[in-house]
């Protein structure tokens, strides 16, 4: 297993988490996770969701490291980013398609 540090850039991080390296995961974890956090938080405001999204973020990341790192065109934080918005996108979808409307989104709601 490859010893692992902040020297270490993050594209060769996630070279090695396509090659199933967990420890690599959990550095860029540690790097990300406290932004991917924020992102996550701003968009779903709510913390046990942006918990979620954090999760399925870096699940996302173990899953499809390697061809991000075949195909990468962006820095390994713009793909973070670009996925935390999806997933968040995606829990506000589900709320909305579950019918549950937060206090806050329903104060806004102007149209009822």
């Amino acid at each position: 297993m490859p010893h692992h540090n902040r020297s270490v850039p993050d594209l060769t991080l996630l070279g090695w988490v396509a090659s199933g390296d967990t420890a690599a995961l959990r550095e860029l974890e540690q790097r990300h996770g406290s932004s991917v956090y924020a992102l996550a938080y701003g968009i779903v405001i709510d913390p046990g969701e942006a918990d979620e999204v954090v999760a399925e973020t870096f699940a996302y990341v173990w899953l499809s490291a390697a061809r991000f790192v075949e195909t990468a065109s962006t820095s390994v934080a713009t793909w973070l980013g670009d996925i935390t918005r999806s997933r968040a996108r995606a829990v506000l979808l589900s709320r909305e398609w579950a019918g549950g409307w937060t206090p806050l989104e329903r104060a806004a709601d102007f149209t009822t």
